[in-house]
């Protein structure tokens, strides 16, 4: 009996669900590169769904279900790509309870080549915009620095849970526990047995 619960304890564990959970995050005051001009009122504002599926204290890129910032989603958007428009998270890794580092971005143009825009962000470097078209240009650079303002709340736990499934080498351990008290108990039985002669 000891041992069947044993065994269904330890597979449930293996096989838990973790909840996933939404933080909503800022960033305020940025450097305007061109002018030097620090804009404590420019904000980025974000937020992402994830757990730390495995444990180790972080979020990251492959264990996050969504991502985005100012209001576009940039963890699902690759699968909008194609040769005009490239859009996508290139890093992700929350430290829970501490930072935030980030690459992602969108780029697009027309298919004749006259006119393309694009955003990218780069946590702790800088976030930058531009547009080149026949009647106009632009490229606005905004650095983070020293006075740039970090926040994030948890704002949501729930939805659909994460599988955690076990990596090989945990199957491997379990199987090698399975079979090393198999075989104490199939001694032990043998020992007890009376010796007939």
């Amino acid at each position: 009996m000891f041992k069947t619960i044993a065994l269904a304890t330890l597979m449930a564990a293996s096989c838990s669900a973790h909840a996933v959970t939404t933080w909503n995050f800022s960033y305020t005051g940025f450097l305007h590169e061109s002018t030097s001009f620090f804009d404590d009122a420019r904000v980025l504002q974000g937020s992402f769904s994830g757990d730390d599926a495995n444990g180790d204290g972080y979020v990251g890129k492959d264990e996050i279900t969504s991502f985005s910032l100012n209001g576009t989603e940039f963890l699902g958007c690759a699968g909008d790509s194609n040769e005009f428009y490239k859009c996508g998270t290139d890093t992700f890794e929350y430290q829970i309870g501490g930072a935030l580092a980030f690459s992602a971005g969108q780029r697009g143009e027309d298919p004749y080549g006259g006119m393309y825009n694009g955003h990218y962000y780069t946590t702790g470097d800088r976030e930058f915009e531009y547009l080149f078209t026949p009647f106009e240009s632009y490229r606005n650079d905004y650095l983070w620095t020293e006075q740039t303002q970090f926040a994030i709340d948890k704002v949501a736990v729930g939805g659909s849970p994460v599988i955690a499934v076990p990596e090989p080498g945990t199957w491997a351990m379990l199987a090698t526990g399975l079979l090393l008290v198999t075989g104490v108990a199939r001694r032990r039985r043998q020992a007890e047995q009376p010796i007939r002669g």
